[in-house]
């Protein structure tokens, strides 16, 4: 199974740099590379290509915020990705760890109501921090799953994350929804995809994941202390 690995990028160098040079620790067929920056500065997409000159860049123009950078990218993967899933990577994280893709990719393919399957990262906000993890702030709505082929994950339906995921390339068929739409379109996409399903499922049957059983830690550390834009 044919993986595209998508950058989400805004220009804080300081965490694209060390996030690009963690991406050798994901494993598997990674057939195409793709880089979406949201400056809206010509230059720095200049020296952007020069820097990562393996990479697709795309983009969509002036500086959008989330929502519209999100929404261009599902546009331009959706119609020029010929794999058969995302790896979804905002530019402020690193991967301390290997990340099985393969094994992720064929988890999706053999549980299709599972919509994403995440990787958890280190306990962010001050709620997380004073319950331990982002699983252990709701430790009840997580179920222990595991299977036949040594895989375990952690099933909720709590919500999407953009937190680096792997998706099938037909989630792209579902609109994220626009800045007009509200804030955090994060928390719209979930609440379209609980209402309205996926390709795969309806909107009941739709569950997402997090790779790894309960005590298996984080496989993700979030560096994005400084923020810019709108909605990031």
């Amino acid at each position: 199974m044919s993986i595209a690995i998508l950058v989400i990028a805004d220009g804080r160098d300081q965490y694209l740099d060390p996030c690009m040079m963690s991406l050798p620790q994901l494993s598997g067929d990674i057939a195409e590379r793709w880089i979406h920056d949201d400056t809206g500065d010509p230059h720095y997409r200049s020296t952007l290509a020069d820097r990562y000159p393996g990479w697709r860049h795309i983009n969509a123009g002036p500086r959008s915020g989330c929502a519209a950078a999100f929404q261009s990218a599902w546009r331009q993967l959706r119609n020029g990705s010929e794999c058969d899933h995302i790896f979804l990577v905002e530019q402020d994280f690193v991967f301390p760890r290997p990340v099985p893709l393969p094994e992720i990719a064929d988890m999706l393919t053999d549980y299709p109501y599972l919509a994403q399957v995440a990787l958890r990262r280190q306990p962010w906000n001050s709620n997380e921090i004073a319950a331990g993890g982002v699983v252990e702030q709701h430790p009840e709505q997580y179920m222990d799953c595991h299977d036949d082929k040594g895989r375990q994950w952690l099933q909720h339906r709590m919500f999407f994350t953009t937190n680096p995921c792997l998706i099938r390339r037909t989630l792209l068929d579902v609109p994220w929804p626009s800045h007009q739409e509200g804030c955090y379109s994060e928390g719209l996409f979930h609440q379209r995809l609980l209402a309205e399903g996926t390709p795969e499922v309806s909107g009941p049957e739709v569950a997402y994941g997090y790779w790894g059983a309960r005590d298996s830690g984080t496989w993700v550390e979030h560096i994005g202390y400084q923020r810019i834009g709108m909605g990031y």
